[in-house]
């Protein structure tokens, strides 16, 4: 990547953090902040571009509101959970988290990953 790019990509993500430390103060639906910037990563950085820090992303998004019932039936939620899972080397841990902790468990969503993952697993 050019110095350039790579200098506006950098301002780009701390404009994200900045809103996104701004939606968790302010806002009713913080997760909003994260779904955006987690959509921007993906959309300005090939998949497996490790400088893009996507998976601590992922990781971080799914860790901040795995307590929070708002999001428990949210499949926004769901969906970062399951791109989290597909970055990991055993999904199938993170989707028995899913179901164990009642996250998009009214989604088929959640168990046609979860299958998918166990399917790979040999399982």
């Amino acid at each position: 990547m050019a110095p350039a790019r790579n200098a506006q990509l950098d301002q780009e993500k701390e404009e994200y953090r900045a809103s996104i430390a701004e939606a968790l103060q302010e806002d009713e639906d913080p997760l909003a902040a994260y779904d955006d910037f987690v959509k921007w990563t993906t959309q300005h950085y090939s998949a497996d571009d490790v400088t893009s820090g996507l998976i601590e992303l992922l990781e971080e998004t799914t860790r901040r509101f795995k307590d929070d019932l708002r999001y428990k039936g949210d499949l926004r939620y769901l969906k970062l959970w399951s791109a989290y899972a597909k970055q990991v080397e055993r999904p199938t841990i993170i989707y028995s988290y899913l179901v164990k902790h009642d996250i998009g468990c009214i989604y088929a969503l959640l168990y046609e990953e979860y299958a998918g993952a166990l399917d790979k697993e040999g399982r």
